[in-house]
């Protein structure tokens, strides 16, 4: 895809209008997620208890409801990269959207005509995962075709990232309320109308992306090769994937286990459990609007080294609770992991988005996705082993020391070394590190620069 950096240079007031234009256009994308992300938490609470309430399915049956809505990440997160590239980032989006929505839709129409059966629960939790894949890995690309100053990009990574990390923190409390008041089935129109203005917001967006070229296609295992190469060979984008899929698989443990753990060994109420993380649950977005400060006063590279600790040193504090300090020390392991996590989500993405050229952007975003997020479910499947062979305790301690490992990959020399970066507009090898304070501290270019999709 070529990129728009690329093109001559527009005068002076031509700039400033554009700037605008694409500032609007990201408000407009920004907008429409934060109402999607919000639906989203409701389908997620909604959807269980539609198959329990309603259908009345078994725990097996409950448990391979979210396993397929799950395994997309794992068997079309790497060639999603592919077909979103080609068929275009804001198509891809509408795309997503329209098909979540109307399958959503599906389940309160035919509740309506008593046609409901948990087989259709089953479809839509596959096609609304396979969508998901498709939204995730255009959504998470297409920042940087609306902004080229950086410095923007960063922030408009703290603002998607706020919202997301907001969604999950009063998301569930109005999941509660809506199904409270409308029942299970009726909740998931609301999910469904939350589709439907991430549409319409998309669809006002002005921007179009240059539509790729039919010449520059290749095979489709060649693509994903080429995805695969270029994440595995960078010295900064390749620490980061190893750190999130390790960390993921660890915390895949814990959120597996931390009911149980709640209700069966600290003898928590489900009052007290839901008030601990949602007091902790602040974390996350005072961790958005860190990021970018702490980016700026230690570097961009010792930032994620630094929002590591915090993400898995509040594990640890939560996996400890004890008795009648369980619910404080519950809290305060949530919100020390949430601050963590929200200074590196927002700040790895921005790494993400300028270290890699626009060839390789989804592609990059489907490998990244695909190796992190393909850990939930195998976390989840090693936590049911680890819960039932030891005591809980042991089990919780266990999944906050698998995620702990995940500092081993982030302390390389280039991740120390790199304080800023600047973005990356083509595949030679002599672009690929961007500006660094040290020059001697420069990564090794990367060999296989010229193997783009």
């Amino acid at each position: 895809m070529p990129s728009e950096l690329s093109r001559p240079p527009t005068p002076p007031e031509q700039a400033v209008d554009e700037g605008r234009r694409r500032w609007r256009d990201f408000r407009l994308l920004w907008g429409g997620q934060s109402v999607s992300l919000l639906g989203d938490q409701v389908f997620l609470l909604a959807l269980p208890l539609v198959a329990i309430e309603v259908l009345h399915a078994s725990t097996m049956q409950v448990a391979v409801l979210s396993a397929v809505s799950k395994a997309p990440f794992l068997l079309i997160g790497l060639p999603a990269g592919v077909w979103v590239a080609r068929l275009g980032l804001r198509r891809a989006m509408v795309g997503a959207d329209v098909v979540r929505g109307l399958a959503v839709l599906s389940l309160p129409l035919a509740a309506g005509v008593g046609v409901l059966g948990f087989p259709h629960l089953l479809l839509v939790a596959a096609v609304t995962g396979a969508a998901m894949v498709f939204f995730q890995v255009a959504y998470q690309s297409y920042p940087p075709l609306l902004i080229s100053d950086d410095r923007r990009l960063h922030a408009a990574n703290t603002r998607l990232s706020f919202s997301e990390s907001t969604a999950l923190l009063i998301g569930p409390g109005l999941a509660g309320v809506v199904i409270s008041v409308t029942g299970a089935v009726r909740a998931l129109l609301f999910d469904a109308i939350s589709y439907l203005a991430s549409v319409l917001t998309i669809a006002a967006i002005r921007h179009r992306e240059p539509a790729p070229t039919a010449p520059t296609r290749h095979p489709l295992v060649k693509e994903v090769g080429s995805g695969l190469r270029y994440v595995a060979a960078h010295p900064i984008l390749r620490p980061i994937m190893i750190c999130g899929a390790v960390y993921n698989l660890g915390v895949a443990m814990y959120d597996s286990m931390l009911v149980v753990f709640a209700v069966r060994h600290l003898h928590l109420n489900p009052s007290a459990l839901g008030l601990s993380i949602a007091v902790g649950g602040a974390g996350f977005p005072l961790g958005s609007l860190l990021a970018r400060r702490l980016a700026d006063r230690v570097g961009i590279g010792p930032s994620l080294i630094l929002a590591g600790v915090p993400s898995v040193l509040g594990l640890a504090i939560a996996a400890s609770a004890n008795g009648h300090l369980s619910v404080p020390l519950l809290a305060i392991g949530t919100f020390v992991n949430g601050v963590g996590q929200g200074v590196f989500a927002v700040n790895a993405l921005t790494v993400r988005h300028l270290s890699t050229p626009p060839e390789m952007t989804t592609l990059a975003t489907a490998v990244h996705r695909t190796v992190t997020w393909g850990m939930l479910p195998i976390g989840s499947a090693i936590a049911g082993v680890v819960g039932s062979a030891f005591d809980l305790r042991v089990a919780m301690l266990t999944a906050a020391g698998t995620a702990t490992l995940c500092m081993i990959p982030l302390l390389v020399r280039p991740m120390r070394r790199t304080r800023r970066l600047t973005r990356v507009t083509t595949p030679a090898p002599s672009d690929h590190q961007g500006q660094q304070d040290d020059p001697q501290t420069a990564a090794p270019p990367d060999r296989h620069h010229d193997q783009k999709a």
